[in-house]
């Protein structure tokens, strides 16, 4: 139930992120919520940012962050219990109107049982599922399901408009959140960092089973880097993968490597401004290192049946989200047996060398910038979703 208390809108909001990212920008619509409906109460599925920024979780993204079809099969148990649960909070509680965040698959069955059990409830998407990049059709299922779609890429919002579904775009959360100020002298105090050699990153990203596939090349890679030049190597763990892995990883290497490789825990946007070059995981990393204007090879690996799955249902020829928004191969990509340490290597040593290939490489970084808007993203979320409360409000005062 929706009510208004003192011109705010007073209820609750069901907010569901289910892995690392979207729980970053989740927390920044929250954050801002809070500002402008602190009458408003969210509640849902994210982290840690989430639950700092004071959502109430039902369920922590951990056990929910998968790609792929055997990667889902594994966790289908937890999927389904967290599907139902939600339902069940939607029957239960005073839910003015559900926003989803990224994690398509998850959301979109999620929308698809909402819309049949509580018709009434508007259903809010923020960061659209990859609809240009495969399975164009469900555009057509969003138009059905969504009340209002929020987009952060430019061209996604032509894509929805000619479905029929109402949409705005926000510009992308990234240009609030990608850097953090700090000088290169104070994070290298905190982590144990020379500053006088320049840092290469192994971002491997946020789910543990892409960990799990990149770590071990990533680390190779940085051996054969080390070994050849003056740099160290720094690797961001994120919250949700076991440090144990990265222990394992490391005893693999001689000892003198070893010394000049150091894992950074939560301090992913930190490090981004101050790296040389990076070896990043594909999807949102990609973009956060191109804000950052770090030369960057994009790596990637899954599983054999969701690769050659993937291959026959993908529209684009370039997998990179930074390559995807620059309308351009403008970074390399390594995928599945092209992930190996001499090849990511050899992709590095280009791009840390003064030269053409990394002036063009941070010139096209500018260019991808450019395409992401003005800051702000957070806010203008924040004020679509007050919009649509304040509909449903005059929609039940006039009944």
């Amino acid at each position: 139930m929706l009510t208004e208390v003192d011109g705010q809108p007073q209820g609750e909001l069901l907010v569901v992120a289910g892995e690392a990212s979207g729980d970053a920008h989740a927390a920044g619509l929250i954050r801002e919520l809070g500002r402008r409906a602190p009458t408003l109460h969210t509640v849902g599925v994210g982290g840690d940012l989430m639950q700092a920024a004071g959502t109430e979780l039902l369920y922590h993204y951990r056990g929910l962050a998968v790609v792929g079809i055997t990667e889902v099969l594994a966790h289908l148990g937890d999927i389904r219990r967290a599907m139902h649960g939600l339902l069940a909070a939607v029957a239960a509680r005073p839910i003015a109107a559900v926003v989803l965040v990224d994690y398509p698959d998850f959301n979109m069955a999620l929308a698809r049982r909402l819309r049949r059990q509580h018709p009434d409830v508007p259903i809010i998407y923020y960061i659209s599922p990859q609809v240009w990049a495969w399975r164009s059709g469900r555009v057509h299922q969003l138009a059905r399901l969504v009340d209002r779609m929020l987009v952060i890429l430019p061209f996604e919002k032509t894509l929805y408009a000619n479905a029929g579904v109402a949409v705005d775009f926000v510009g992308h959360p990234l240009l609030d959140e990608a850097v953090r100020d700090e000088s290169r002298e104070d994070f290298a105090e905190r982590n144990g960092l020379d500053t006088s050699l320049p840092w290469l990153g192994m971002l491997p990203g946020s789910r543990p089973r892409e960990v799990e596939r990149l770590l071990e090349p990533m680390l190779g890679a940085a051996h054969r880097f080390l070994a050849k030049h003056r740099y160290e190597a720094v690797i961001p763990r994120a919250p949700g993968v076991d440090p144990a892995l990265f222990a394992t990883e490391l005893q693999k290497l001689e000892p003198d490597v070893r010394r000049r490789i150091h894992v950074v825990d939560d301090d992913y946007h930190g490090l981004l401004a101050h790296l040389r070059v990076a070896a990043v995981c594909s999807g949102t990393a990609t973009l956060e290192t191109a804000l950052a204007g770090v030369p960057e090879v994009v790596v990637y690996r899954t599983s054999w049946l969701t690769y050659n799955l993937g291959k026959l249902l993908v529209r684009i020829s370039d997998i990179a989200l930074v390559n995807v928004v620059g309308g351009r191969r403008g970074v390399p990509e390594l995928l599945q047996g092209d992930v190996t340490p001499a090849n990511i290597v050899r992709q590095l040593e280009v791009l840390a060398a003064d030269g053409v290939v990394r002036a063009e490489c941070q010139q096209f970084m500018r260019e991808v910038r450019a395409r992401l808007g003005e800051p702000g993203a957070s806010g203008r979320v924040a004020e679509a979703v007050l919009e649509v409360l304040a509909a449903r409000l005059a929609g039940q005062t006039s009944r």
